[in-house]
């Protein structure tokens, strides 16, 4: 028996890593910084919302007086980095694995760089965690983005159900390995708590809801009122999210206000550099005229996006689904009225903020995208700019980034000072090897050989395995370990 639990101690993970050892390696966290370590594949925003709210999350963490904040990421900028510093948050670069994508040059963190917790993100940048904790002993965050199997209902590509599917299992598998679950919105985080019902952690699934970016806080927005009605949608306009984003609600929208008196367009920022003509080709099968439209290519530059708030009237996100809709927020947060679908995170927690409910479409009809649109074009814009700054204030009085982050930097200094996921499996699984019980006459069958023979047996001795170890006395319990 010894030397079975000889064996489950030499296997390589961070579970042969006693918190006894981690402590006196690299202090208690009790008596110093807690160091965060965010995996990112970059510092800007040019490949989606993950990298938004990581950088975010980054620098709101950065604030808290007892974390040290570190982003781990394939490649970086001196200006990067300056940015960065300027919030307290160091960027570190991989090493270049030739052979490897960039995202996976992750795997491996510097030798000397000591971490209390590594946050990754989805499959993408969660997968990572897995190997690092191998080698240094730390606790895992896992950060999930999206519903995948909900996404694949709406994509446009071939076998999208199927490989949602297997998106699914993966996200599933990282949250049920990690140390701790924290869920992007009220929508994924009660989605992901009935995934992990069957691991028992459907209870510590953590809700992070993303409060209002500062950054475009103290956009001004003018108050004059225009001739031309203009409606925004902006996203990343590939032809596989086509559908999935609601785009062709919106061109439907406003090609259904064409006989309107006053007239109204529909400005779609986010196609893929080259692919304009294609994606307002896409567009205007749907009914709308070219007089209406106006497409342009996405645009990573932060400033540019605060400048086109003010260009427009209202910001619009009618997706089929959403995780959660970080487009449609950053545009409250520079005080744009808004109008989202009921059928995203962002839209729940609307919900629960004093006049959000009035922004919220629960339709796919274009219709009524179209009737909303014109309720609010009905208001005066000083009151639809009065009443969009209320509602950012009130939503930053719900959902505040400051009181999700301190939540989790509390959860976090809690499973520093505990054994890790990776330790309370292997604890379990030792306690059932160790725990010893009479035989039941199932179990019996499974002995080498006759109760006789082994009665005539040398007192102590159990037949061996072709490597020599003694069989354990309950080879049935040890099947699932591969141990027989």
């Amino acid at each position: 028996m010894s030397r079975l639990m000889e064996d489950l101690r030499s296997i390589p993970s961070t579970a042969s890593t006693s918190q006894e050892d981690h402590e006196s390696n690299s202090g208690s966290t009790s008596s110093r910084k807690l160091r965060v370590t965010l995996l990112s594949s970059e510092w800007r925003s040019t490949k989606g919302g993950l990298s938004t709210i990581n950088r975010e999350l980054a620098i709101q963490l950065a604030k808290h007086p007892s974390v040290e904040v570190s982003v781990y990421l394939p490649q970086c900028s001196e200006e990067d980095k300056r940015a960065a510093a300027s919030h307290s948050v160091t960027l570190i670069e991989a090493e270049e694995m030739p052979g490897l994508e960039p995202n996976l040059w992750l795997s491996c963190l510097p030798k000397d760089h000591a971490v209390d917790c590594v946050i990754g993100h989805g499959a993408v940048l969660g997968r990572q965690v897995q190997i690092l904790k191998r080698i240094h002993p730390c606790k895992w965050i896992q950060v999930v983005h999206t519903a995948p199997e909900e996404l694949g209902m709406y994509k446009s590509y071939g076998d999208a159900i199927s490989r949602g599917e297997k998106k699914h299992q993966a996200e599933v598998k990282l949250c049920e390995k990690a140390d701790q679950v924290v869920a992007v919105g009220p929508k994924l985080a009660e989605a992901f708590s009935g995934y992990l019902r069957a691991c028992g952690k459907d209870q510590d699934v953590l809700n992070l809801t993303p409060g209002i970016f500062s950054e475009f806080a103290d956009v001004k927005q003018a108050t004059e009122e225009r001739k031309t009605f203009s409606v925004l949608v902006f996203g990343r306009g590939d032809n596989e999210d086509f559908q999935l984003k609601g785009y062709d609600i919106a061109a439907c929208a406003i090609a259904e206000l064409k006989d309107e008196p006053q007239p109204y367009k529909l400005l779609f920022v986010g196609a893929p550099c080259g692919k304009e003509e294609k994606v307002k080709d896409l567009l205007l099968q749907h009914g709308i005229d070219r007089s209406q439209l106006t497409v342009r290519c996405f645009n990573e530059s932060r400033e540019q996006l605060a400048r086109l708030f003010c260009e427009v009237d209202l910001a619009i996100m009618p997706s089929r689904t959403e995780g959660f809709g970080l487009a449609a927020l950053e545009a409250l947060s520079a005080g744009l009225p808004v109008l989202v679908s009921g059928n995203s995170g962002l839209g729940e927690t609307l919900q629960e903020v004093p006049n959000g409910s009035n922004c919220v479409v629960e339709s796919e009809d274009p219709k009524d995208w179209a009737n909303a649109i014109k309720a609010v074009r009905k208001k005066k814009r000083k009151l639809r700019l009065r009443e969009a700054k209320l509602l950012q204030g009130e939503y930053a009085e719900v959902y505040s980034w400051q009181d999700h982050c301190n939540r989790l930097v509390e959860r976090m200094l809690a499973i520093s000072q505990g054994p890790s996921a990776d330790e309370q499996n292997l604890s379990k699984k030792a306690t059932v090897i160790c725990h010893e019980e009479k035989p039941s006459p199932t179990e019996k069958h499974l002995y080498k050989g006759s109760a006789k023979k082994r009665q005539s047996s040398k007192k102590g001795k159990r037949p061996l395995s072709s490597s020599n170890i003694p069989v354990p006395k309950y080879p049935r319990l040890l099947k699932d370990e591969g141990k027989v």
